[in-house]
């Protein structure tokens, strides 16, 4: 009997630490998940300068849709946004497969706090671009309602889109085929899915970036998810062979960007990174993007054109090109 006690007293102690260590882990991953800006060893200047938090303090806004797909927008703007008689900068964003905007949550308070309006949804589908082109239907409304906090101070020349994988897809959708394309400024894509998949997928899953009009930044990691082994879009995934048709490969920021006509341009992989984080590990990247085109930061702009680019001579990106 006593034997007994000890082993249930032992396995009840047991059970306690790994209940404890099970939440130490998730409070250190959610920890690292809200402040990813210190895991992304920015080392050029200006990655520094947009890779923290920024200057201004964040507020939160949450609207329901009457579209079951989108479920609701969350917005998230700089505090200050009430007392100011500026007009702030916009950047749409479009969620990866199966994602939600409380996915990136902090990535979008890291765009507010650096002065921008960006907006999301709970489109776990975005790729056709409707869910983005709701987002300025709704924007429209919220510049015209005297009793919102955005009121007459959303600044409807000045918007950019962003996305991740599927998003990618959908940011090239909206600035192409949806009815507010001509309000779109500039366009960032983050391991968008490359033609090779989306030509299979079909079902709204095809683009033609050739017609996008506007200044485009796309990026992708060298890791296997993203990067694969296929080295063209006419190769087929073979296991066998060793052939791996990534999300992002080489080929199809190559292609993406030659198919890009009489824009400013830019392509770049940041290295030993995958498809999971991608958008957080190019975030000072991509706020320096939308800065330079929507805020006419020109020391942004640095990061990207010029005689000495600083991407082109940053260690953790590679095959860096640019078209201004």
């Amino acid at each position: 009997m006593k034997l007994r006690k000890i082993l249930i007293v032992s396995f009840l102690a047991i059970i306690s630490l790994v209940v404890i260590g099970v939440f130490l882990l998730s409070s250190i991953a959610k920890q690292k998940e809200n402040e990813y800006y210190n895991h992304t060893n920015p080392v050029g200047k200006i990655e520094k300068k947009y890779a923290p938090m920024g200057p201004s303090s964040v507020s939160r806004k949450e609207i329901a849709s009457d579209n079951q797909q989108i479920g609701k927008f969350v917005i998230y703007y700089p505090s200050e946004i009430i007392e100011t008689t500026d007009k702030i900068p916009v950047v749409l964003w479009a969620n990866g497969t199966g994602s939600k905007s409380e996915t990136y949550k902090p990535f979008l308070m890291h765009l507010a706090s650096w002065g921008f309006i960006s907006v999301s949804n709970d489109d776990e589908n975005t790729r056709t671009g409707e869910s983005l082109n709701s987002s300025i239907d709704l924007l429209l409304k919220e510049n015209d309602d005297p009793d919102s906090p955005l009121y007459q101070k959303i600044d409807l020349d000045n918007i950019g889109i962003g996305g991740h994988s599927q998003g990618g897809v959908a940011v090239f959708n909206m600035a192409t085929t949806q009815p507010h394309a001509d309000l779109i400024k500039t366009v960032y894509a983050v391991s968008a899915t490359s033609s090779y998949h989306s030509n299979i997928y079909k079902d709204g899953w095809q683009y033609d970036i050739s017609k996008v009009t506007v200044p485009t930044f796309l990026t992708a990691g060298t890791g296997a998810f993203d990067a694969g082994t296929a080295t063209s879009a006419n190769q087929e995934s073979d296991e066998k062979a060793g052939i791996m048709q990534g999300i992002t490969p080489l080929w199809s920021l190559e292609e993406n960007f030659n198919l890009l006509t009489n824009v400013d341009k830019v392509y770049v992989r940041k290295t030993n990174v995958d498809h999971g984080d991608s958008h957080l590990q190019f975030d000072a990247y991509m706020t320096a993007w939308f800065s330079y085109y929507l805020k006419n930061d020109l020391e942004a702009g640095e990061a990207f054109f010029g005689e000495n680019p600083e991407l082109s001579t940053n260690d953790n990106y590679q095959d860096f090109k640019s078209y201004l």
